[in-house]
């Protein structure tokens, strides 16, 4: 029987050194747009099993997913800057060493210089963990790590948590938090209009959009609508 509520984690990360990842290029300069993909939080958070910025370099999210413990029943939304951030620009230059892939070192496009505009520290960011009932909920709330490593410099993030509990709801609704447009089946649900795009690496994702589906609601005097039954890369191929 379907589940008449749903069992999720508020977590705050917030910033406790510069952020950086390369999200959109501007001539020689790269700036760190205010989100963390949620590709990344999994292994952050400790969700996914393997350290693959250190033991593969490359993620593998699917095989990843399949192998994890938690499966695909806990879905964890991209983080959102709770406010404006303001940033740092540095220039960087790159020397070759053991950690850059053959690919990068022989590649034209791969750039020696230029600058890095990065988040300073302070600034939080929001997302919400749901799972499929509450003794998944209390068991990825016991395991989630105080701090989080995140970004290409692996900066340090502290994580603050609030476990809630809401009621699930048919009919429509406005997205008020940014999805990955791979996770949504369209046989659960319709998007009706207002659909907004974000170009992102390495899934695209629907930031704005009119649907109708089940969701659930957070806070009282503004709340979010947010869907409830999201699959990390659910329509991705292995």
């Amino acid at each position: 029987m379907p589940s008449e509520s749903v069992y999720g984690i508020d977590i705050e990360l917030t910033l406790q050194d510069s952020f950086y990842y390369a999200s959109r290029e501007a001539g020689e300069t790269f700036l760190t747009r205010p989100r963390i993909m949620h590709t990344a939080l999994y292994y952050a958070l400790g969700l996914f099993p393997s350290a693959f910025r250190i033991a593969e370099h490359i993620p593998r999210y699917v095989p990843h997913r399949e192998s994890s413990k938690f499966g695909n029943h806990v879905y964890l939304f991209p983080a959102v800057a709770s406010n404006e951030p303001s940033y740092t620009t540095r220039r960087f230059a790159v020397k070759p060493d053991e950690f850059r892939q053959t690919s990068e070192r022989g590649s034209a496009n791969f750039k020696e210089t230029g600058y890095m505009k990065m988040i300073d520290p302070g600034i939080s960011f929001q997302t919400y963990a749901v799972c499929d009932d509450k003794a998944t909920r209390d068991t990825v709330l016991d395991e989630l790590p105080q701090y989080v490593r995140v970004g290409k410099k692996l900066s340090l993030a502290r994580a603050t948590t609030e476990p809630f509990a809401a009621p699930i709801q048919e009919g429509a609704f406005e997205l008020s938090h940014p999805i990955a447009d791979l996770d949504i089946d369209r046989s659960t649900y319709t998007i009706k209009g207002g659909l907004e795009w974000e170009r992102m690496n390495p899934v695209d994702l629907i930031t704005g959009a009119n649907l109708l589906g089940p969701h659930f609601e957070l806070g009282d005097s503004n709340p979010q609508a947010l869907p409830s039954d999201l699959r990390f890369l659910a329509t991705a191929e292995s």
